[in-house]
């Protein structure tokens, strides 16, 4: 029996935290050999789950037994060196540890009285990015669990600024068709009806049309309507296209229009000279979203979003009920929870924080470069195997691909991907472009090898020949 204050000795503190790390990096270890992904059926999982609420307790080893084999064992990891699906989360042991650090001092980071010390170390690791980016002092941000979140709370604040509140019915926001579920899911939580969201489709490379966007607007206006945000792209995540900043910023400009890049994907290349290069622009956009928990290698969550102006995120989120009052925050000393819709918000900088200041920036862009990398190495197999066709190229260390040397393509690729799910080696998974079934790889994990490409490429064209040979179903 544990008392009810709920607490473990120091002892049994000190066993449960070594098994916990011990299991760690056993898992650590044996990543690179284990299957990228394991589901489990619904019954099965209720079989050795569901059960009734637990009167008494259990012992720590058989609680974390049943993590490990019940729990744990049933998933995808997305550290996984042969992961390539979806974006890849390839995180890193320092940020696990950070985690650990912020769950053991039950640190939040809500406003100056509380935690003065969190706020400060997300200021400056905000600061880094906002540097990165080429952002004026005025810059500011805010972390968040992630893109979704950060996309809303920069569209809040944007709607906020831009569209008077009584003419909110009539304003529209501008997107490409390859822009992430994420915003229009946002603006519809925001209240927006669909006829509200221009969605413009993008050119043969998938960038979004300066060209395109400016004869909407002007048609918009035209009807009556108030053109107010434009959402830009810094890597989807179909094709790891970045759209034309500069000319969607000029754009904007010319309108009055607030500018927002969607850079959850890629604009974590920010932390390296070729990313940097490839992002010219965003220094002009008026926010921008970044999921560190992506290629800047932390765990889950740690989103990201930097506004131009951060008085835009204190206007769109401040409020002051009267038990908050002695915390009230000053210029030099602020409350984050004004910054964005949680009050109560976790410590996430502290992961990212840490990581640099033990890794340091330079390993982190030899760690970009790679992905750069391993994207263009497998372009090249692709190109030199017969019955393959690149349908983009690498770029942003996000690759698309088809084989194209079946008379049912679409049905051919489609198998291909579910016989690379059932095996379990790689994971390598379909998307559709130009309504073409194509497949997909994300290469953004510095453990990745060389090898782990090659043979999954292997895998790949022994699937391909066996989904051809098996023809239509």
């Amino acid at each position: 029996m544990h008392p009810p204050t709920l607490e473990l000795s120091p002892e049994e503190m000190r066993d449960f935290g070594a098994r916990v790390v011990e299991l760690l990096i056993s898992h650590s270890e044996g990543l690179a050999d284990s299957p990228v992904f394991r589901t489990g059926a619904r019954k099965e999982l209720n079989r050795l789950l569901w059960e009734e609420l637990p009167q008494d307790g259990s012992a720590v080893p058989r609680v974390l037994a049943r993590v490990e084999n019940q729990v744990m064992a049933w998933m995808a990891h997305c550290a996984h060196p042969r992961f390539f699906a979806f974006v890849p989360g390839p995180s890193n042991f320092v940020g696990v540890m950070a985690e650990t650090l912020v769950s053991g001092f039950n640190s939040i980071n809500e406003c100056w009285l509380e935690s003065s010390g969190a706020t400060t170390v997300e200021l400056v690791t905000l600061d880094w990015i906002r540097k990165l980016a080429g952002m004026p002092d005025s810059a500011g941000g805010i972390f968040t669990s992630g893109g979704s979140m950060a996309n809303l709370t920069a569209l809040a604040a944007a709607r906020d600024r831009r569209l008077p509140m009584d003419d909110r019915r009539r304003g529209m926001v501008y997107f490409s068709s390859q822009t992430h579920s994420s915003i229009e899911k946002g603006l519809r939580i925001l209240g927006f009806a669909p006829d509200q969201l221009r969605v413009l489709e993008p050119d043969s490379s998938f960038r979004l049309r300066a060209a395109s966007l400016r004869a909407a607007i002007s048609a918009d206006r035209g009807a009556g309507r108030l053109p107010f945000c434009v959402v830009a792209n810094a890597g989807t995540t179909n094709t790891g296209t970045v759209d034309p900043l500069e000319e969607l910023a000029e754009a904007c400009r010319d309108n009055g229009l607030w500018l927002h890049v969607d850079g959850a994907y890629g604009a974590g290349a920010l932390f390296c000279e070729r990313g940097r290069r490839l992002l010219a622009g965003l220094d002009r956009a008026d926010s921008f979203s970044v999921d560190p928990h992506k290629w800047l290698f932390q765990p889950f969550d740690c989103g990201c979003l930097i506004v131009r102006d951060r008085r835009t995120l204190t206007d769109a989120f401040h409020a002051q009920p009267e038990y908050l009052k002695d915390a009230a925050a000053t210029e030099e000393e602020p409350n984050l929870w004004d910054y964005g819709p949680e009050l109560t918000r976790p410590f996430r900088a502290l992961k990212l924080w840490m990581s640099l200041q033990v890794f340091g920036a330079r390993a982190f862009e030899d760690a970009l470069l790679k992905g750069f990398a391993l994207a263009e190495r497998m372009e090249r197999e692709l190109r030199a195997s017969p019955g393959w066709e690149i349908v983009t190229p690498a770029q942003l260390a996000i690759l698309t691909f088809r084989y194209a040397a079946a008379p049912d393509s679409d049905n051919v690729n489609q198998r291909i991907a579910d016989a690379m799910k059932e095996e379990g080696f790689a994971l390598v998974l379909s998307t559709r472009l130009n309504g073409r079934k194509v497949l997909r790889m994300c290469t953004i994990n510095p453990r990745t090898t060389e090898g782990d490409l090659l043979e999954t490429m292997q895998r790949l064209e022994v699937a391909a020949n066996q989904c051809n040979l098996r023809g239509s179903p």
